[in-house]
């Protein structure tokens, strides 16, 4: 695919992001941090929808984690793994078997640790000499962190290369993205985030805004249909440097959802994996109450592999959550302490191919001449080399 020129018509706003969008707009809330956004695009214009969606999620003041939402609790604004005393269990055996080949003492770094739940079910199960360490930029989350007396960092920027184990659930989904769109004759325009007739917030073609994403685009053989929409990600790439910096030797693991490109730009997602969650609902308009709901696109794996091995990461193999979590010896979990019959649910919601199981998956690297990563056994593995570039 190419730009789209100065000279290309662009297709007229008739495709579903944008009915959808007039159909919202009298729904919406008019939070603080959208007059904030209105404000800034009549005196500057467009914004690339990253910066929206960065602003949306990280804002100093008003962004969604920037206000320590209550993630990874039963209250909190959507379900996840990280809410289940079964999964913090499944997590330590994984870095108990890590140890097991790395040596001790180890450090384990979390990604995001929301309310701090997760790292303390974790390392209530971690029997081995470890350092815990939660990165987390949200200063509101950061102290709910402490509160629980887990140790935080804002940036990684302190932290020196050491033996490390690093575990990031539903992460790398919350990077901001662009949006583009197909045009006809194999062209490609990028959307914006801009103010329509009524001064509410809607998204506009353009050409695109940076020369990496026709790269990324190019690389990755991705064709998009005409009036076809799609997330592109640009923020892995200094997300895995900053990681790779501080991991001298060890393991780096995802647990989110995403897929192979060829899969997540397929025209089956013509309108894109873009979501939004407001108490504990999905809504699909990004401009429903910016700042006080959640955004998240499925995660390009294809574009998270290539990354990493040009940073001299090995891909250490990818499977389903549920499989991962099986390999790791969760049902052990069910014979902790009391009240098996409720384990025994917790480890089926996760491990079961019509629930979390299925939903989430395992993707994991590894520094070089390291074995396979924990959990990860042949048989419960992905065939890897149908995700290799055509």
């Amino acid at each position: 695919m190419s730009y789209v020129s100065s000279g290309i018509t662009t297709p007229e706003k008739t495709g579903p992001s944008f009915l959808a969008q007039e159909k919202t707009t009298v729904n919406r809330i008019n939070t603080e941090l959208a007059r904030i956004v209105k404000d800034q695009i009549r005196s500057q214009g467009p914004m690339t929808f990253r910066d929206f969606m960065s602003a949306a999620l990280f804002h100093e003041t008003h962004g969604f984690y920037t206000k320590a939402p209550a993630i990874g609790s039963s209250v909190g604004p959507f379900d996840t793994s990280a809410k289940f005393s079964a999964f913090g269990f499944g997590v330590a055996q994984a870095i108990t078997q890590a140890a097991q080949v790395m040596g001790d003492p180890l450090r384990v770094l979390e990604l995001g640790g929301g309310t701090g739940q997760l790292g303390v079910c974790l390392t209530s199960f971690l029997t081995i000499p470890h350092d815990y360490v939660v990165l987390e930029t949200s200063s509101g989350l950061r102290a709910k962190q402490a509160e629980k007396g887990l140790k935080t960092v804002e940036t990684l920027k302190g932290l020196q290369p050491t033996a490390t184990v690093v575990f990031g659930n539903e992460v790398i989904d919350a990077l901001p993205v662009y949006r583009v769109m197909g045009l006809a004759n194999e062209e490609v325009c990028e959307l914006f985030v801009e103010l329509d007739e009524n001064g509410e917030l809607c998204e506009q073609p353009g050409e695109l805004s940076t020369p990496e994403l026709h790269q990324r685009i190019h690389q990755e053989h991705i064709h998009l249909g005409r009036g076809q929409i799609a997330e592109v990600c640009l923020e892995i790439r200094p997300f895995l440097q900053e990681l790779a910096r501080v991991v001298n030797t060890g393991y780096i693991i995802f647990v989110d959802y995403g897929d192979k490109a060829s899969n997540i730009y397929s025209y089956r997602h013509r309108n894109g994996t873009l979501r939004s969650y407001y108490q504990q609902q999905q809504i699909h308009d990004p401009f429903f109450a910016v700042g006080q709901q959640d955004m998240t696109a499925d995660v390009d794996f294809t574009a998270v592999i290539s990354e990493a091995a040009a940073l001299g990461l090995e891909l250490a193999g990818w499977t389903s959550q549920g499989a991962w979590l099986t390999n790791l010896g969760i049902q052990n979990y069910v014979g902790t302490g009391h009240d098996s019959v409720s384990k025994q649910r917790e480890v089926d919601l996760l491990t079961g191919e019509a629930s979390l199981g299925s939903a989430f998956d395992v993707l994991m690297f590894k520094t070089p001449g390291l074995p396979d990563g924990p959990g990860l056994q042949p048989a419960g593995g992905r065939d890897l080399s149908k995700f290799h570039q055509a």
